[in-house]
């Protein structure tokens, strides 16, 4: 279930995307969601392979198809984001280990082989592709060319142990914002580091 709350805890919205539009019965695992500009709600589901977008009603306005290679409920997809330009960015986690953009009609128009699981994937301002390494243990920053431009590997960083890289943000003021997940009790979970990779937090 997606599920919507206000600051009370009182759902105000929800939609059960193991029950819905043609989903009964099927094993069905959801990583990632996004309110869109328009009020719908863009929901990837991984077992059934695709994106769809839905109203307030819970009525698919969109679909979009995904190629998975090795079809999983589990590792299907983890991040995915809907871009600017109306594609869609998705993170494929398993054994596809890849991140593509899609257009509108499923079409995939960009693709990068991570080589590992990949967990996070973001399209910066500058139209880098900024990427969680998962079990890569490391934090990638790729032209559209591929080319990769900047980089955390697992020891770069004095006394910390990069372990299941998941979620990285880009910050306002050029910062890289890192989630080191089954880090352990001896190493940060969170840490924020500068284009230079001092760990300033």
């Amino acid at each position: 279930e997606i599920v919507e709350m206000d600051a009370s805890k009182n759902v105000v919205w929800k939609y059960d995307a193991g029950r819905r539009n043609g989903n009964e019965g099927k094993r069905v695992e959801v990583h990632a969601f996004q309110r869109l500009a328009n009020g719908n709600t863009m929901i990837v589901e991984s077992g059934p392979a695709r994106i769809i977008e839905v109203n307030n009603a819970g009525e698919i306005q969109k679909t979009v198809p995904l190629k998975v290679e090795r079809p999983n409920s589990h590792t299907d997809t983890r991040l995915a984001r809907k871009l600017d330009n109306g594609n869609y960015l998705v993170a494929h986690e398993g054994e596809n280990k890849v991140v593509r953009e899609y257009d509108g009609d499923g079409k995939v128009v960009w693709e990068y082989r991570t080589g590992t699981k990949v967990y996070y994937a973001i399209r910066l301002a500058n139209g880098n592709t900024l990427l969680g390494l998962g079990d890569g243990h490391r934090v990638i920053e790729v032209d559209n060319g591929g080319k990769t431009v900047w980089s955390v590997d697992e020891k770069e960083l004095p006394g910390i142990t990069l372990a299941w890289v998941t979620m990285v943000e880009r910050l306002p003021g050029g910062n890289t914002l890192i989630v080191n997940c089954h880090g352990g009790e001896n190493n940060p979970q969170l840490i924020e580091i500068d284009s230079d990779k001092k760990v300033v937090w």
